[in-house]
């Protein structure tokens, strides 16, 4: 019964890692989508869009960001704000190149739902 228990939690955490081995070099390239303009709650840094704390994104809108900010500065931890499920998370992950131990979330303490995300690329 025990090894049941084990499945129950390593079935997700396995999801949201995402494949361990790298994603292949030769993609197809994203087709070429403006970054909608920021509203007054948004911040933008100097280098990055940053999702504003209450704002729900999509997967497609993270890999557009993760793909605009890789070509201006190195790699470092992002805040890639609130997904609405959890495979929006998977998704933006292996949609960005994300690999095994590059990516954080958690269930929203509030009970909004929300999984607050922090990815590194």
């Amino acid at each position: 019964m025990k090894h049941l228990r084990l499945l129950a939690v390593a079935a997700p955490v396995a999801l949201l890692i995402g494949p361990a081995a790298p994603a292949p070099a030769a993609r197809a390239p994203a087709p070429a989508v403006h970054a909608p303009a920021p509203d007054a709650a948004t911040t933008v840094s100097a280098t990055c869009r940053v999702p504003a704390p209450d704002e729900v994104v999509t997967a497609e809108e993270s890999i557009r960001r993760i793909q605009q900010c890789r070509k201006m500065q190195a790699k470092s931890w992002h805040s890639m704000g609130n997904y609405g499920s959890v495979n929006d998370v998977v998704n933006a992950a292996n949609g960005g190149g994300i690999g095994a131990g590059e990516l954080i979330t958690e269930a929203n303490p509030s009970g909004s739902g929300l999984l607050p995300t922090f990815m590194y690329y």
